[in-house]
């Protein structure tokens, strides 16, 4: 979604009131709308990449959501890739006849904060530099002595634009520093209202979509945006993560419903696919008659579901988002797969690592409120009309038309939290019954405040701090 604003927009939907909250509608809102811009990279699953406030991200399609920006006095244009799985911006050190990459050398405004960088990501990428400030450009809106990593050590060829928690940087974690990121930074230079930002990816076959930073985007999504709380972990908010309560497969006439125990899932464009618990992945899959090649790592069904009306309904406290198959399943086989096979954008997850990734956020308008701790979620409109741009204001209210889902679950229990330290961390067993309502560890309440703790995502509290990303990249902060 590409969306202009006389003002720098960055969209931000969320849900915190028990009635649809006040409009904020100015002529000229604090906002930042930057287009998304998805383009194809090498191989079935990569890392991600970016562009100036358009968001790319991989998916089965060999494609990804890129951001555009630009840093430095004169500025340096950048596309890295939007990640609301980690926290910090980095861009890649290089000579001045590269593309893509920083030369501090040629920027008057650069300064180095002689802090260091080292992150891991979980499917082996490393990234090793200095945390440095510089002035960054975005959408139209300018933040001075903008906080970032120039890495000069990385096995990526891409840089990274991580939107999460300024709590989750490596800094916070690593260095016990915390510092203003993306969001909070355009927040605290004014551009927007607070740091929060809305997230339309549109569906499989476009070529774009939109994240914008202080503003929710009315035409972007069917009916009313829903608030649940973010799920905590060790009483701290680490991952955008929220309580998945039930999972329903429709396919023809029928419906075969799986339920498990709450789980948490981080909600993260970092990662292209989604990634489920084994029992929950494998009854999901038993429904569409599909098949797990662990050779390949990849599940498959029908090619047939493509023109089906069939969906995945996830539902998270009564809060439901359809995912069509025609946004799940794609055209592609391995080699020995029976005729007619195709990929299905779905994966089991390690202990730990639960995500629902660009397969499921297509399906979804997402609102990711970090002052506030919530998360607001709608059905995405993939044939919006002229754009309704929102303020997203101050305070708890600050959502526009967002509604708050009564007695939500406000912690769930997942498979643990793996660490190289201390392994499994408070696994549970995932509990799967066909047919029934959720089960197991939970607690509701009537506000979208989260008091509760999760043992199935995101960070621990204490150690040195490492990046470790999901199957598919996606980027979480753990404490080792």
């Amino acid at each position: 979604m590409r969306v202009s604003a006389s003002l720098p927009l960055i969209v931000l939907s969320t849900v915190s009131a028990s009635n649809a909250l006040s409009l904020h509608r100015r002529d000229e809102p604090a906002v930042l709308a930057a287009p998304l811009q998805r383009r194809h990279v090498d191989g079935i699953l990569g890392k991600r990449d970016t562009s100036p406030v358009d968001v790319s991200i991989f998916n089965h399609q060999n494609t990804s959501y890129w951001l555009n920006l630009t840093l430095g006095s004169p500025a340096q244009n950048f596309t890295l890739a939007l990640d609301t799985g980690s926290s910090d911006l980095w861009v890649i050190e290089g000579s001045k006849k590269a593309a893509n990459v920083y030369v501090s050398d040629d920027s008057s405004s650069f300064k180095s904060l002689d802090l260091p960088y080292n992150a891991t990501y979980a499917d082996g990428t490393t990234a090793l530099g200095v945390y440095a400030t510089d002035i960054l450009s975005l959408g139209g809106a300018t933040v001075k002595d903008f906080e970032f990593i120039v890495v000069n050590q990385t096995s990526s060829d891409v840089g990274i634009a991580g939107v999460g928690y300024n709590i989750s940087t490596y800094a916070s974690s690593g260095l016990n520093k915390t510092y203003n990121n993306l969001p909070y930074a355009l927040a605290a230079s004014g551009v927007t209202k607070s740091a929060a930002y809305s997230l339309w990816m549109d569906d499989a076959a476009a070529t774009s979509g939109t994240i914008m930073f202080g503003g929710v985007n009315k035409a972007k999504y069917i009916g009313e945006l829903q608030t649940l709380p973010v799920v905590p972990v060790y009483n701290r908010y680490y991952s955008l993560a929220l309580a998945l309560t039930e999972v329903t497969v429709q396919t023809g006439d029928s419906k075969s419903t799986t339920t498990n125990l709450p789980l948490a899932v981080s909600l993260d464009t970092g990662s292209t696919s989604t990634l489920l618990p084994q029992d929950l992945f494998n009854d999901i899959l038993g429904a569409l008659n599909g098949t797990y090649d662990e050779k390949s790592g990849f599940a498959y069904v029908s090619c047939d579901l493509i023109e089906t009306d069939y969906n995945v309904t996830f539902s998270f406290s009564g809060a439901k988002i359809d995912v069509g198959l025609s946004q799940l399943v794609f055209f592609g086989a391995v080699a020995g797969w029976p005729k007619n096979s195709c990929v299905i954008d779905l994966t089991p997850s390690e202990p730990g690592v639960n995500i629902l990734g660009d397969s499921f956020l297509r399906s979804a308008y997402v609102v990711y409120d970090l002052e506030n701790n919530e998360i607001s979620l709608a059905n995405t409109n993939f044939n919006p009309g002229k754009d309704d741009i929102l303020e997203i204001g101050t305070g708890a209210d600050g959502v526009p038309g967002a509604t708050l889902v009564p007695s939500a679950v406000s912690t769930a229990t997942g498979n643990g939290v793996q660490t190289a330290t201390t392994g499994v961390v408070g696994a549970t067993g995932v509990t799967v019954t066909a047919g029934t309502t959720a089960t197991g560890s939970a607690s509701t309440g009537g506000s979208a405040k989260s008091t509760g703790t999760s043992s199935g995502m995101a960070a621990l509290p204490t150690g040195n701090a490492k990046l470790l990303s999901g199957l598919a990249g996606a980027g979480l902060l753990l404490m080792i």
